[in-house]
């Protein structure tokens, strides 16, 4: 496993989720289609989520990073 810095692991996974939000016709991106936490997320949410650094944003980037083989420092 590789390791990336938080900041690099963040851009990275806004930018392959914005990829799928663009791939998403308009009246679906606002559809719930993440459960996090027992709370339903729609793309859109999530992507602010972890745009503004809350702990379900972060949460998401650490979970994202690690399926893609990388281990997130601080």
């Amino acid at each position: 496993m590789s390791t990336i810095s938080y900041s690099k692991a963040k851009t990275l996974i806004l930018a392959r989720m914005r990829e799928f939000m663009e791939s998403l016709p308009a009246s679906e991106r606002t559809r719930p289609r993440y459960i996090i936490d027992f709370k339903p997320y729609s793309i859109l949410q999530l992507i602010a989520e972890v745009e503004r650094n809350t702990e379900v944003g972060r949460s998401y980037v650490f979970d994202q990073a690690r399926q893609l083989g990388y281990v997130v420092s601080d």
